[in-house]
């Protein structure tokens, strides 16, 4: 396998956590003794994942500010109105034909999912917490280990668990999932989400595999009652590690 690289989908406006992130990404927001996004780079960087793209857009400033100029900085002109399927399609040069692991850049977890995920081959693979679901949650059905659907709207009961927000790429499932993010956008399905694509594609062939996981602490940050679970309930779990 070549050198993995890694992309991290950081441009939205993050609108659920204001007034925290009104004047920052939330990314930078502090759990602990750290931004959020620090945690996230070192675990990338524990398992020798240097070449790390963020695709930017609100406060873009900031990234260069805080992380120096280690990172390769992609900027989303049209993150008011695009959402991060559009933001993962601006990395495409980035990415070249090298594997890849994508990243939201506001989820705080341990990195043994990363782990699971880098050790799975499949050509698309998706970091999956096994857990009871909530409404709010980005959702999968999967039969065995392929994925069928990710969405919020899946039925609680039909849903095997979480997306992380975590996934890797190999050449060829990048590739054509690509294909299928240019046809969603050359609809003008602009605020379309990664997962629309992803579900468009395994409907034509059954491509992408879940690395599914349990009891390793996870929590997506979307709004402050996250916010405050990821400090109250994961950060101790954590800690030790970082």
């Amino acid at each position: 396998m070549n050198k993995l690289k890694a992309v991290i989908a950081a441009a939205g406006e993050s609108r659920r956590l204001q007034p925290l992130s009104k004047n920052i990404p939330k990314c930078f927001l502090k759990i602990g003794k750290h931004p959020l996004i620090k945690y996230s780079l070192k675990a990338l960087k524990s398992y020798g994942i240097e070449e790390i793209a963020f695709v930017v857009g609100y406060k873009k400033d900031h990234f260069l500010k805080q992380l120096g100029n280690n990172y390769e900085y992609i900027f989303n002109p049209f993150y008011a109105t695009t959402n991060n399927m559009a933001s993962l399609w601006f990395a495409k040069d980035f990415v070249k034909s090298s594997d890849f692991l994508y990243l939201h850049s506001d989820i705080f977890y341990h990195p043994k999912i990363l782990k699971k995920t880098i050790a799975n081959s499949s050509e698309i693979v998706l970091a999956v917490e096994e857990t009871i679901c909530d409404e709010e949650m980005m959702k999968v059905r999967v039969a065995g280990n392929d994925l069928l659907e990710s969405s919020k709207s899946i039925p609680l009961n039909e849903a095997f668990g979480e997306w992380t927000g975590i996934a890797k790429f190999k050449k060829t499932g990048w590739e054509k999932y690509l294909i299928v993010i240019e046809e969603l956008l050359a609809q003008g399905d602009f605020k379309a989400y990664d997962t629309s694509a992803m579900n468009l594609l395994v409907k034509k062939e059954p491509l992408i595999k879940i690395a599914p996981f349990k009891d390793l602490p996870f929590v997506e940050i979307d709004n402050l009652e996250d916010f405050k679970k990821a400090k109250i309930e994961i950060l101790p779990q954590l800690e030790s590690l970082y």
